[in-house]
């Protein structure tokens, strides 16, 4: 009994000088040792307290759907998904729809387009529209955050998909595209 007050006023006094999260790291650690991982847990802890840097990426991983729960398994996975975004890109590059200069934004958009049957033929090649925007806006700040090109994909195209499938239909509530077009031309 006489630690749990001590350990509280070390939780107060070092929130109090802007070191949080002391105690969620160490959480957050006991939870990614499970195996497999509590998909359920990492959702709550994300939620509830913010995520310290060096394992940001790699919950979002899990929470998006990029890595499987069974932690034995994220090697295999890891190249398998580096595997097939080279795959992609290399596919994109043999049609010419990106080359060596094309910005990864763009290549991101042009390999999710490929991926989701939606590629349009390179003679009806347009500007980005709505959704395309949107699309590279995202990209734009999770190139921001990730330095890996190859988990940068994955992240923004899992992003996304679950965006489009949970709120979809607010899309048209968000902050007009327009705006997002001005940043792009």
């Amino acid at each position: 009994m006489a630690d749990d007050p001590q350990r509280n006023f070390r939780s107060a006094y070092y929130e109090k000088v802007g070191f949080r999260g002391v105690e969620e790291k160490k959480s957050l650690e006991i939870v990614l040792k499970d195996n497999p991982l509590d998909v359920e847990k990492l959702s709550t802890f994300s939620q509830r307290f913010p995520l310290p840097s060096m394992y940001r990426i790699h919950v979002w991983k899990v929470l998006l759907g990029i890595l499987p729960p069974h932690s034995d398994s994220h090697a295999l996975v890891s190249r398998c998904r580096i595997q097939q975004f080279e795959d992609i890109s290399d596919a994109l590059t043999a049609m010419r729809f990106v080359h060596a200069s094309t910005p990864p934004t763009e290549l991101y958009l042009r390999m999710y387009q490929l991926e989701n049957q939606q590629l349009p033929r390179r003679s009806e090649l347009r500007p980005p529209d709505d959704e395309d925007m949107i699309f590279l806006a995202i990209a734009r700040a999770m190139e921001e955050i990730v330095d890996d090109t190859v988990d940068c994909y994955w992240l923004v195209r899992c992003f996304v998909n679950q965006f489009q499938h949970k709120f979809g239909d607010s899309i048209p509530h968000l902050v007009h595209v327009d705006l997002l077009k001005e940043q792009f031309t």
